[in-house]
């Protein structure tokens, strides 16, 4: 794994129209993947993370409004024109789907949904489309891969439908793979089957991973670094091991104490009070204040910056551990 990021993500702020002005779902947020790496992105529902997917993906509305940079390769993407964004989608950029019941088109055979993103790609035949979907149902761990290319997708799990996303994302050999909640509504089997699925493709193919989930457990499996995301905002970057052993934000602390032992320590879950602000009446100060059990009155004063601490990990909290401890970056 090389120091040069693969993906920059730089200030990136995206607002939708509300009113007479933009709402901004995602704030000016900022972190790096480099090549080969496993990079989580949580927080709950409304925290700006698909939409941070979405803005890499060129995926977003006309409507929106996109500020900053997404720098791949050291190429801004969002100078692009969209013929620029469709070249490298499939061939740069994969995605796999939230949902793939509503992803995948229930009146053709996963074989034609599969050629079809193969041939989208453009210089091959039928047959070598068809042969390239047999490879990548295989390469996904789909057993008997010829004979499953005539299945619907009502024909299959959903553990096999999410694996024909995923083969579909991989059609064009992408360098940068975004699954967006690819573990939501499995079992726990079949999401440990999916997460070492991807963990071995990126091992193999050297496919770098940007993985958006709520489930801290998920991270904990296969994530190196994770960027937690709150209310459009980063408020914690770190380390798997660092963000664990000593998380830096009290909303990183909510979603580890709301998160179960899997290694079966009885312990009384933390619930989070409150729910996530509405982005169109955001609180003055600290966004995570009117839930924090660690707030202050100057936490209502002004939004903190997210600023270095040690070992790399960043947290926006004026009482981050590691910040009042003094402890030098």
């Amino acid at each position: 794994m090389t120091d040069k990021p693969l993906l920059s993500v730089r200030n990136l702020s995206v607002g939708f129209p509300a009113g007479k002005g933009h709402v901004l779902a995602v704030n000016d947020v900022s972190f790096d993947i480099r090549p080969g790496e496993l990079v989580g992105v949580v927080g709950e529902s409304g925290s700006g993370k698909s939409v941070t997917a979405l803005a890499v993906m060129g995926l977003l509305p006309p409507t929106a409004m996109l500020s900053g940079q997404l720098l791949f390769e050291g190429r801004d993407m969002l100078g692009l024109s969209r013929g620029q964004l469709r070249q490298l989608r499939g061939r740069q950029l994969g995605m796999i789907f939230q949902e793939p019941m509503t992803s995948l088109n229930p009146v053709f055979t996963v074989g034609d949904q599969i050629s079809e993103a193969v041939r989208a790609l453009g210089g091959v035949s039928r047959k070598q489309a068809a042969d390239r979907a047999v490879e990548l149902l295989d390469q996904v761990g789909i057993p008997s891969p010829r004979r499953r290319l005539e299945d619907y997708p009502h024909q299959m799990s959903g553990g096999m439908r999410q694996r024909v996303m995923i083969a579909i994302a991989l059609a064009g050999s992408p360098r940068l793979l975004i699954a967006d909640e690819p573990t939501t509504a499995l079992d726990v089997t079949i999401q440990a089957q999916l997460l070492d699925l991807l963990n071995g493709l990126r091992e193999r193919l050297g496919t770098a991973i940007l993985l958006i989930s709520h489930n801290m457990g998920v991270m904990a499996e296969v994530a190196d670094r994770v960027v937690v995301m709150y209310a459009s905002r980063v408020v914690e970057e770190a380390d798997i091991f660092q963000l664990f052993d000593t998380p830096q934000h009290p909303y990183s602390e909510g979603l580890l104490g709301s998160t179960p032992d899997m290694a079966g320590t009885a312990r009384r879950l933390i619930t989070i009070p409150g729910a996530m602000p509405s982005p169109g009446a955001l609180p003055p100060g600290c966004l995570f204040a009117p839930r924090c059990p660690k707030v202050v009155d100057a936490c209502t004063k002004a939004q903190p910056p997210l600023i270095d601490l040690s070992g790399g990990q960043k947290a926006a909290c004026i009482r981050a551990p590691k910040r009042e401890a003094g402890v030098p970056a």
